[in-house]
Formats: C-alpha cells, sequence, structure tokens
C-alpha cells in the first residue's frame, strides 16, 4: 500500500482524528507504518487506550482506499494527503489537522491569497448586501473567498466572488456525495466551473451532523490569512470559526451593525474582544498584508494572477475599477450630473427605460459604484470601498 493510500485509508477509519492519525504516523514512520502497527503496539501512541486501539486494528483491516480512489476518480474528485507536495501545508500547523482533503475542482485555489468570510444563515438585508460587496472587491483585488457553502452569508459572500470572476473555496461540513444544503449544489458547480474549489475532509458517504460543521469552521480559518465576520448573534456558529482563528493565529476581522440589531451582537462581541473593526475592503487588505505568519516563500499561487487580475498583495491601493456595461456607465454619468435621485430620475438623465435601469442600478450597488439611502434615492459613492 502507497503512503498516499495509507493517508486515505486512516481517513476512512470512524474516530480517527487528525492529531490522533499525525501522532500515528510519527509514532510508526509512516502512514502505512501505522497501518500495520498491531493492537497492541498502538497502546498509548496519541493517547489511544486498549478499546481503541482494537477498534482501529479491525478497522484497519476492512477500509477500502482503492474503491475511495476510484470512486473519487469516477466523480472528477481529487483525494489530497499530506505526503503530496501541493498538500496546503498551512494546515499542518492548525490544532487536529485533516488526514486527507477531497477537492472538486481547482487545487491551485487552496493556495492562493485566501480570506475567509463568515456569518449568519439568517442575515438581514445589510448583511446580505455587505457580504456580496465585500466578496466582489476582495475578489476584484484577488483574494480568494473561503467560506462554507452554507445558507445565508457563506452563499452571499460566494454570488459575491463569483460575480466578480474570482476565486472562491467552499468548505463543507459533509461528504462531497452529499453536499448541504442541497439547495447549493447549483452553486457548488458554479463555483468548481469559475476555478475554485469545493472541499471535503470527509470520506464519501458522510452527511453532515452537529459534529461535522464545528469541525469544517477550522479548515476555514486555518486555510485563510484572517476571518471576517459579517453578521453574527452571539449563538451562531461563527463565533466558532473565529475562536478557531485566534488558536491558529489568524486576525479576526468584524463589521459593526446596528446595536439593536441581533445579528450584529456576536460582531459586536468580537469587537469588543480585540477583532479589528472593518469597514472597507481595504481594511481587509491592510489587517492580512501586515501578517508574518506567511513570511518567507509565498503559497504557490499567490504570485499568479487568475483572469489578469492583480493578486491582494501585488498593488492593493490599485484595486481594479469594476468593469461596466455602456448602460451602466450612462447611469453613473448620470448620477454625477444629478448628484442623487430615485430610480426613474436616474433612468431617465441616463436615457434608459426604468425598468431596465432597475437590475443595472442593483448590479452596481454589488460592484459598490453607487449606493442606496433608505429614502430610495441613489447616489454614487464618495470613495470606492
Amino acid at each position: 500500500m502507497t503512503e498516499h493510500e495509507a493517508y486515505i485509508a486512516l481517513n476512512m477509519v470512524p474516530a480517527m482524528g487528525g492529531t490522533t492519525a499525525r501522532a500515528g504516523v510519527e509514532a510508526f514512520g509512516s502512514a502505512a507504518g501505522f497501518l500495520r502497527a498491531g493492537a497492541g503496539e498502538m497502546v498509548g501512541v496519541g493517547g489511544i487506550g486498549r478499546v481503541r486501539a482494537g477498534a482501529f486494528r479491525e478497522a484497519f483491516q476492512t477500509v477500502d482506499p482503492a474503491a475511495e480512489i476510484a470512486k473519487a476518480e469516477s466523480c472528477a474528485v481529487r483525494i489530497m494527503t499530506p505526503d503530496e507536495d501541493d498538500w496546503p501545508k498551512t494546515l499542518d500547523s492548525i490544532p487536529s489537522p485533516p488526514i486527507a482533503l477531497y477537492v472538486a475542482g481547482s487545487v491551485e485555489a487552496l493556495h492562493a491569497s485566501c480570506v475567509a468570510m463568515v456569518g449568519t444563515r439568517g442575515p438581514t438585508p445589510y448583511g446580505r448586501e455587505q457580504a456580496r460587496n465585500f466578496a466582489y472587491r476582495l475578489a476584484s483585488a484577488g483574494c480568494c473567498i473561503v467560506s462554507g457553502l452554507a445558507r445565508g452569508i457563506d452563499t452571499e459572500a460566494a454570488e459575491g466572488a463569483l460575480l466578480a470572476r474570482g476565486r472562491t473555496v467552499a468548505i463543507v461540513g459533509s461528504a462531497l456525495d452529499r453536499l448541504y444544503p442541497p439547495e447549493n449544489k447549483s452553486l457548488a458547480r458554479r463555483i468548481v466551473a469559475s476555478g475554485g474549489a469545493v472541499v471535503s475532509e470527509y470520506p464519501f458517504g458522510r452527511g453532515a451532523d452537529k459534529q461535522t460543521f464545528p469541525m469544517r469552521n477550522r479548515l476555514i480559518s486555518g486555510l485563510s490569512r484572517g476571518v471576517l465576520c459579517v453578521e453574527a448573534g452571539l449563538s451562531s456558529g461563527t463565533l466558532i470559526t473565529a475562536d478557531h482563528a485566534l488558536e491558529q493565529g489568524r486576525p479576526v476581522m468584524a463589521l459593526p451593525g446596528r446595536v439593536s440589531d441581533p445579528t450584529a451582537q456576536g460582531c459586536h462581541r468580537l469587537i469588543k474582544n480585540g477583532a479589528r473593526l472593518v469597514e472597507s475592503p481595504e481594511d481587509v487588505l491592510d489587517e492580512i498584508s501586515s501578517l508574518s505568519l506567511f513570511a518567507g516563500s509565498p503559497p504557490p499561487a499567490e504570485s499568479a494572477r487568475h483572469d489578469g487580475r492583480r493578486t491582494a498583495f501585488a498593488d492593493r491601493e490599485n484595486v481594479p475599477e469594476p468593469q461596466m456595461t455602456p448602460e451602466e456607465r450612462k447611469l453613473v454619468a448620470a448620477l454625477r450630473d444629478l448628484g442623487e435621485g430615485p430610480a426613474d430620475l436616474v433612468a431617465t438623465k441616463a436615457g434608459i427605460s426604468a425598468m431596465s435601469a432597475g437590475p443595472l442600478l442593483v448590479s452596481l450597488e454589488m460592484k459598490c459604484m453607487v449606493s442606496r439611502a433608505p429614502t430610495g434615492l441613489y447616489s454614487l459613492r464618495r470613495s470606492r470601498p
């Protein structure tokens, strides 16, 4: 059995956590050596007791990594293991490092300048807007947006990155053949098609449960240079990701919200406890560019370009101007003359029908070129976020 197959086999063993697996690999010299070990030899390694040693010995004889690899190949999924050169090394230093990663899409995306965006599954309209806006601008600046494919903020962050034609990585809390939530299967396919990746550490057949979601959160933060919390309640799982980030030495950032809004209370607590309050994508870039965590040789894809975009660290003060259609440019010119105005007036000034102008103004909002006041009046943003 090869070392690659041995790691896959270890990952298929129930109750074999990353810490235990790595301890066994170190004790026996290799993953294959760990698989050959007898129950008596395992006792005491990584805290393994006699009962677990017996269970592991039995499981080692029943798992079939060859069948798992064959299924992955049939699904266009690559199973990565720590013995491979392009394994994301940033995950080796986190508590309970993964034993294997199932990757649908681009492995290169895992080595990009990643920023995690997380938040509640039930965001406010403000939270949805900000998640898309930040993801769009960060992706335009070359960041790869990492989230969990969950409903709410995760979905909006992925959509914002896709709108910018940037890269995004979704780390899911289930096996890739049991994607959750099911309504985001189409989004997962679009992420893969766009040059991003959908990633899981779970072998095929594993469904999502209350244990898998908190566990996958450590990978979201571990793969990223920093974690941005957009909206979160006090009991939100988002705070678990923030805790993982702090434990891993990653910076935590948070967007402020209304003091009366329950979905802002988690972010406000993070800010009180030392998270950086951010008001623009530039704040995020400032925070992650100052890190010494990744000092030395850059990740393999950091100096590369994706769709001709600069990386986040190539020239973060020169964030590229969003691409606009001719009709959108007419609306921007109209707002420049008007200062502000309702949608119908802006459309008339631009010489565009009101029906056509509505979706275009929404698109310009997502591109952070215009803003819409609570009164319904549109205006140009005074400065690009």
